[in-house]
């Protein structure tokens, strides 16, 4: 069978469930193989996504600020090994943490992200640049700078204000002037929220439907995850980092060179299924990206969402298993069958060895999966009945692929219960 078409029979498998929500572009040796929309841009208006779709694509967009900084080292404005006290001067520890450190994650600074206030409060609320890197100035050093690897946004702040200062631009003027425009990605550009970006999705989540997703005020992303694309545009990025058009060649070899782990600025290089892979993960209020970058095997997979409960990290991988030919498996169409025992597999489910809880209820006589995610979100899915017999009963989720199997004893009573998550990885349950 063809790669072409061993990619849309899988791809058809999930999309016919509902499972795919975004766009998704697949190329191969600088061919596209695939560029397709799936599920809807904006659910009010019934818009649906198609490959100009734009979404914000969260901290993909670090691999843009490096850039920038890596351009204006070239340009002599400003030197990656310079200390961040040389452009802000009143910055705590300025004197030893330098741009370097901020672009590889090994700064020490706290990441404000992770403030306890930051989910419930601050994120929603209006904030200078200057103001947010107030906001975590005066905190103390998680470490030495330069002695470990712990990912914050806040050094990404700290880049995006050196930018604007040693090119008396704002972050977004200067990403499209000089990175983006000379490309031609005409399509990408900092979301302040506030000026109408057209053809940009709207962001949601999940509970028994799709919803509006917790607000995000788009004042202070900027540099660390506040810009949007498209899968065509950051197809043209991903062109234009094998060539020198916009960086010299060895500036950026060591943009890509990974300093502590995995990390190098702003992109991830680890052994994806034996093969090197240049990657970043994104999400940002609704929309989760992923970019992976196999560059030695030359394949691009990029899979923009704007529902934040498709597991696009686990899917892009998946692809990658067809692309390279390796074993994936497919859902089963989520056509339900009769079942009428709904009552029996209401309750509280724990996970073996783990401190998770699952729980199934009945809403309008449907049964329903409430299920902790990422970052402790709870999400809320209906369960299909698909298959049934004297052993088992199996159930699909709607929205994502998981799975909830319910093995019977010769009795008929409920002997044990299996989770498949949507990562498929299994779990064995046991009722509270």
């Amino acid at each position: 069978m063809l790669l072409e078409e061993r990619l849309s029979n899988w791809i058809d498998s999930y999309n016919r469930n509902g499972y795919l929500n975004g766009t998704m572009l697949i190329a191969s040796n600088e061919n596209i193989l695939l560029n397709r929309g799936f599920g809807m841009a904006n659910w009010e208006h019934s818009v649906p996504n198609v490959p100009t779709t734009k979404f914000r694509i969260g901290s993909l967009t670090k691999a843009f600020t490096a850039m920038a900084i890596f351009q204006l080292h070239e340009k002599q404005k400003l030197n990656i090994d310079d200390y961040v006290g040389k452009y802000l001067h009143d910055y705590p520890n300025g004197q030893e943490i330098t741009i370097y450190h901020c672009l590889t994650n090994s700064s020490g600074i706290p990441n404000y992200t992770n403030f306890p206030d930051f989910w419930f409060r601050t994120m929603r609320l209006p904030s200078t640049l200057d103001q947010l890197i107030d906001s975590f100035k005066g905190r103390e050093l998680e470490f030495e700078p330069g002695s470990k690897f712990d990912y914050s946004n806040s050094g990404y702040a700290l880049l995006t204000a050196i930018i604007e200062k040693v090119s008396d631009m704002s972050y977004g003027d200067y990403i499209q002037q000089h990175i983006c425009h000379p490309l031609g990605m005409y399509h990408t550009g900092c979301d302040d929220g506030i000026k109408v970006v057209p053809g940009l999705a709207s962001g949601y989540s999940f509970w028994e439907e799709p919803i509006h997703t917790a607000y995000a005020d788009m004042s202070f992303p900027l540099g660390s995850y506040g810009l949007y694309s498209t899968t065509e545009d950051l197809f043209i990025w991903d062109k234009a980092l094998k060539s020198s058009n916009i960086l010299h060649k060895e500036l950026t070899k060591k943009m890509l060179t990974p300093n502590l782990g995995s990390y190098a600025c702003g992109w991830m290089v680890s052994e994806i299924m034996g093969k090197k892979c240049v990657h970043h993960f994104g999400d940002i209020s609704g929309f989760s990206s992923e970019f992976l970058r196999f560059v030695d095997d030359e394949v691009t997979i990029i899979f923009l969402s704007n529902m934040n409960v498709t597991p696009v990290m686990h899917l892009s991988r998946e692809i990658a298993k067809i692309v390279f030919d390796k074993n994936v498996s497919s859902p089963a169409p989520a056509v339900p069958i009769t079942y009428t025992k709904k009552e029996s597999i209401v309750g509280k489910y724990v996970m073996e060895n783990e401190d998770k809880a699952l729980t199934i209820t009945i809403k309008n006589n449907e049964p329903y999966l409430t299920v902790p995610k990422m970052y402790g979100a709870l999400y809320k899915f209906k369960l299909i009945p698909f298959c049934h017999d004297s052993t088992k009963t199996a159930f699909l989720t709607e929205m994502i692929y998981e799975r909830v199997i319910f093995f019977y004893s010769l009795s008929g009573e409920i002997e044990r219960v299996q989770y498949v998550d949507c990562f498929e990885k299994t779990h064995t349950l046991h009722k509270h």
